[in-house]
């Protein structure tokens, strides 16, 4: 018989297998067959190990999650231990990653709730830290979807709340009540990091409360009373850490549109950190971050106007070019993304060659630390940059396209996914094939066609569109990558609702791109019912778009692909290909399109269909390796 904490460890050690398990490095195999046969063998363990996890969470943390009875003094440590695990990869060394943060919310809320009811002070002070944690990372993981934007917010209100304890708590009248130094130290520094949950604000209220809170830590850090009460604290590093959340500010091209006022206070703020730094060198050569203040404070006067363009590149580039491929924690995302992203935010659409050229290396070099990324171990760090990255996308004629860079960034990013997208393509392809030979009346009004005799005339054309659109169908997951992640057990119900954005998140994406924007209405219907009277979008109507026969093979080639094969479904075994075809007869003119039946009872047809699910797929996992491998050796 197991205790309640083993019970917990176990989780914890299978979601973090799970996480090596579904993003192998590439130095994990011998050749592209080893790929292709292990990453398959993986996903089978996964599944197992997901039924494992999906049991413990029903049978012993859920029905303690939901019940209001005080919890004993064993049960809140065995838990509060088991939230601090899912926060990080223990022994990773990425203490910036998680491995649950959704689970080790709703951990650290019963948790916090239990401390309130008992009246236990320094038990609630240490849960809320632990709950303001995760809705700051839940802020920003859902800070991507713009289709849903009152989750991200949900989560804001809910972090400003738990703020607003901290920072109530830090008053003077307040803050002797705190019951040790240690949770006056964390209390304090949960007051210093309220302002992060303006990062995704971009108005000017809401930017006057960022900095009226990072003015007030200052007057904190520098006031006596603070000083006593908290003898041994780093006020060193708090007035650092302060002020780096002052030059931070302006990320991504001043995303957030501080005016020139703002800026100004800002500009102050740089000032204090060089004569901060300047005041114990010997110190600050450890700290993380205080490499890059030379460019967050060059970056500060180029708005501020006291530094031309050409000298704030001069500093982006000595920031780049100092940069490690292979450091995956905080300094590294900062170097090998946020600096192209800043670049990226200078550049006007009409670059110059010189502009071109250093898009090229950036992008390549992007790719590279992607595909070079450990087991996913910071995914969700890098994201807080790389979303940037994707929806500042250039297009380079003839050279990179966003469609290529799409596809790259799935293969690095999520190889399942990346694989489904190629399969996917490839079945519509196929489909499409058959439907131009036995039945093109289906796709009359596909690239402007009249007549039958044109869709047959326009053949190769509309292939090619069906084929490349198929392969950006689900370029949406590009965004919310990390919740594709979610193998470990069922997704919850906000989880999945941001896996029901992607469609929406897909078609923006390619409608900013020539290379692309003839496929969002695919990627926007993709997941809608042949009649339209279900799937996501409900607003969209897919019988409006002159794309519908395409939107209907790909929303067959797409199901097809997904019931029929079982890695990345870790919760489901794939079904054969004749058990697919009935569910498409059972449901035709609702679900699928009425013809569907009809065209998948040819036997060429089938024969075909059975080649690309069998031999067909596994080239497509030995190509990925190969992909894979040439991307990580070309980045420099």
């Amino acid at each position: 018989m197991t205790t309640q904490k083993e019970e917990f460890d176990r989780f914890v050690d299978r979601m973090a297998k799970i996480r090596y398990l579904s993003s192998p490095a590439l130095y994990d195999f011998d050749d592209a067959q080893d790929y292709a046969g292990r990453l398959r063998r993986n996903f089978e363990t996964i599944g197992t190990l997901a039924s494992e996890n999906r049991e413990m969470l029903d049978n012993l943390l859920y029905p303690i999650l939901e019940s209001n009875e005080e919890l004993p003094e064993e049960l809140v440590d065995d838990m509060s231990e088991f939230g601090e695990k899912l926060l990080s990869l223990a022994g990773s060394g990425n203490d910036f990653e998680n491995l649950d943060i959704p689970i080790m919310t709703l951990v650290t809320e019963r948790l916090a709730a239990d401390a309130e009811k008992k009246k236990d002070m320094p038990n609630m002070i240490r849960q809320l830290d632990a709950a303001f944690i995760s809705y700051y990372s839940l802020m920003n993981i859902t800070a991507r979807i713009s289709a849903n934007p009152e989750i991200c917010e949900g989560y804001r209100k809910r972090g400003l709340k738990i703020g607003d304890f901290f920072l109530d708590m830090v008053k003077k009248e307040k803050f002797l009540t705190v019951p040790n130094e240690e949770l006056r130290n964390l209390v304090l520094m949960d007051a210093r990091f309220v302002s992060a949950l303006y990062e995704n604000c971009c108005d000017e209220e809401s930017n006057n409360k960022y900095l009226d809170l990072l003015d007030r830590m200052m007057k904190i850090s520098a006031d006596p009373f603070y000083a006593k009460a908290v003898p041994g604290f780093d006020w060193k590093y708090f007035q650092f850490r302060v002020l780096s959340y002052y030059l931070q500010a302006t990320d991504d091209g001043n995303k957030r549109q501080f005016n020139k006022e703002q800026i100004k206070r800002i500009l102050a703020a740089a000032d204090a950190v060089e004569t901060l730094i300047a005041s114990d060198r010997a110190y600050f050569k450890s700290v993380p971050g205080a490499d890059a203040i030379p460019f967050l404070c060059a970056r500060t006067r180029f708005f501020a106007g006291q530094i031309s363009e050409a000298e704030y590149r001069s500093e982006l580039m000595k920031e780049y070019e100092r940069r490690d491929s292979s450091d995956f924690g905080p300094d590294g995302n900062f170097d090998n993304i946020l600096i192209p992203l800043e670049f990226l935010s200078l550049f006007s659409k009409r670059r110059s060659s010189e502009d071109r050229l250093l898009l090229k290396t950036f992008y390549r070099n992007i790719s590279a630390y992607m595909f070079g990324m450990p087991n996913a171990g910071a995914l969700s760090f890098l994201m807080e940059y790389f979303t940037g990255i994707v929806q500042r996308f250039y297009e380079i004629p003839s050279i990179l396209t966003f469609e290529d860079f799409g596809l790259q960034t799935l293969a690095a990013l999520h190889p399942p996914t990346y694989i489904h997208s190629m399969m996917v393509g490839q079945i519509t392809e196929c489909l499409c094939g058959y439907v131009i030979e036995n039945m093109p009346e289906v796709l009359v009004g596909v690239l402007d066609t009249k007549s039958t005799e044109e869709v047959v005339r326009k053949r190769n054309a509309i292939l090619s569109f069906a084929y490349h659109a198929a392969l950006c169908h689900d370029f949406g997951k590009i965004l919310i990558i990390d919740t594709i992640f979610v193998y470990g057990r069922r997704l919850l119900d906000f989880e999945f609702d941001i896996i029901k954005s992607h469609p929406v998140l897909g078609s923006e994406l390619l409608k900013k791109h020539e290379s692309t924007k003839a496929y969002a209405d695919v990627a926007l219907g993709h997941h809608r019912f042949y009649d339209d009277s279900r799937g996501y979008p409900e607003e969209f109507k897919t019988s409006e778009s002159k794309d519908k026969a395409i939107i209907d093979i790909v929303m067959c080639a797409d199901c097809m692909d997904a019931a029929t094969d079982s890695v990345g479904r870790s919760y489901n075994k794939g079904k054969t290909l004749t058990e697919y075809i009935k569910e498409v007869e059972k449901e035709c003119g609702t679900r699928y399109a009425p013809w569907l039946p009809k065209l998948l009872s040819d036997t060429n047809l089938r024969a075909d269909l059975m080649f690309l699910l069998s031999e067909g797929r596994e080239a497509n996992y030995r190509d990925t390796y190969l992909l894979l491998k040439s991307v990580k050796e070309k980045g420099v």
